[in-house]
């Protein structure tokens, strides 16, 4: 696939197939992943993938907690959204104003959206990145950047990933069943597979335009 069209095709799948991701396919998509940039070489990365039985017992565990009414406690703390500066809070506010939009009215749009979120997406294959937590805060980039990566690489396969906060919630059970060590921050989710052929999965966000971004002075 053309570089351009890779980024261009790349967007947040939120629901998918059960169609299964090849251990081949993820082996070669976290080795691309590889030679994303990092600071001084330190490479703090480290993928859990989760699947079958494993990912199985991970949503399951979640589906309980979240009956039970417990609240998330990911490893990188959660800022409310009103305390986000105006910029971002606006681009927020068109974002979940564009997803009513795109479908019937505001509870249709909530249920689908929760729907997809209560189940991790449905996805067949998530993929955990972590990073030690004595590490510089300049790893944090590095993280981004290998996250990236993966996804390119997925969509160059003809994978769909969504990065998202909802699969790292709640790290003891992740750490349960992934054996993830304790001095290790579970970063983000990946999910990744096929998508369904879904409405919620047409949709797109859009983007600010260009110089609302780019500042060059000359």
């Amino acid at each position: 696939m053309e570089f351009k069209e890779t980024v261009k095709s790349r967007h947040s799948v939120r629901h998918f197939s059960k169609k299964n991701v090849s251990t081949t396919d993820i082996e070669e998509i976290i080795k691309l992943a590889q030679l994303a940039p990092s600071w001084v070489n330190s490479q703090p990365w480290k993928v859990y993938a989760a699947t079958g039985k494993a990912l199985e017992q991970i949503k399951t565990d979640y589906e309980t907690k979240d009956r039970n009414s417990e609240k998330s406690h990911p490893d990188f703390p959660v800022m409310h959204r009103d305390d986000w500066n105006n910029r971002t809070q606006a681009n927020m506010k068109q974002w979940r104003h564009e997803i009513v939009h795109h479908f019937t009215d505001f509870d249709e749009a909530h249920h689908i959206m929760s729907d997809a979120s209560n189940h991790l997406n449905y996805a067949p294959a998530i993929l955990f990145l972590t990073m030690p937590k004595d590490s510089s805060l300049w790893s944090v980039f590095d993280m981004g950047s290998f996250g990236q990566t993966i996804m390119l690489a997925a969509k160059d396969k003809g994978l769909d990933t969504i990065p998202n906060y909802n699969s790292v919630r709640f790290p003891e059970v992740l750490r349960r069943y992934l054996d993830i060590p304790e001095d290790e921050t579970i970063v983000v989710g990946i999910s990744i597979g096929y998508a369904e052929a879904a409405k919620i999965n047409t949709y797109r966000s859009k983007r600010e335009p260009i110089e609302n971004v780019l500042k060059i002075r000359k």
